[in-house]
């Protein structure tokens, strides 16, 4: 993964709206490294999950408020034999005539 992909504007803007304690991006870049940004971008988003979750549970449904989005179930890594069974291609069809 490149620098390029991580869309650092996206995070920066919704935590200008969400947070608002900044009075510029400039100043936000200032005062956060990148580590604290995604902290305080995963709060915000955890914040909203928790509000979406509320109103759910108010109409009814059934809801965990223990779950964390952020934190995936870990995932096991996969046999010699279960990766040598994936298909691969290079892209393209040998065209069967």
């Amino acid at each position: 993964m490149d620098w390029s992909d991580i869309p650092l504007l996206k995070y920066e803007s919704e935590l200008m709206i969400k947070c608002g304690a900044w009075s510029s991006l400039y100043e936000l870049e200032d005062s956060l490294i990148l580590e604290e940004l995604f902290l305080l971008y995963r709060a915000c988003a955890n914040d909203l999950s928790t509000s979406i979750k509320i109103a759910a549970a108010a109409q009814g449904a059934d809801v965990d408020f223990n779950e964390d989005w952020y934190e995936p179930e870990e995932v096991a890594p996969a046999s010699g034999n279960e990766i040598r069974s994936v298909p691969f291609g290079l892209g393209y069809e040998v065209a069967k005539g």
